[in-house]
């Protein structure tokens, strides 16, 4: 497989983790394009698997379910 846009990422590997080789990342950090090494639903799949040797990028295609941040700013709140 070709490098791939980030865009092209998500359209490709739908809620899915990714290892990704050969990235390049915007000035925020944002990932703008790279090479798809694994993918997986399961993030554990991904992260198992042997190490390549060289930078790798982990993302994940689907929306966060992360929610620490605002949890603690609505706890905040109600002080």
């Amino acid at each position: 497989m070709n490098t791939l846009t980030w865009l092209q990422m998500k359209e490709t590997f739908p809620n899915e983790w990714l290892l990704i080789t050969d990235f390049q990342l915007d000035d925020s950090g944002h990932l703008i394009n790279g090479y798809v090494e694994r993918h997986a639903k399961d993030k554990a799949n991904v992260y198992r698997l042997p190490s390549l040797g060289k930078p790798t990028a982990f993302r994940y295609t689907g929306e966060s379910t992360f929610s620490g941040l605002r949890h603690h700013a609505n706890h905040q709140n109600d002080l």
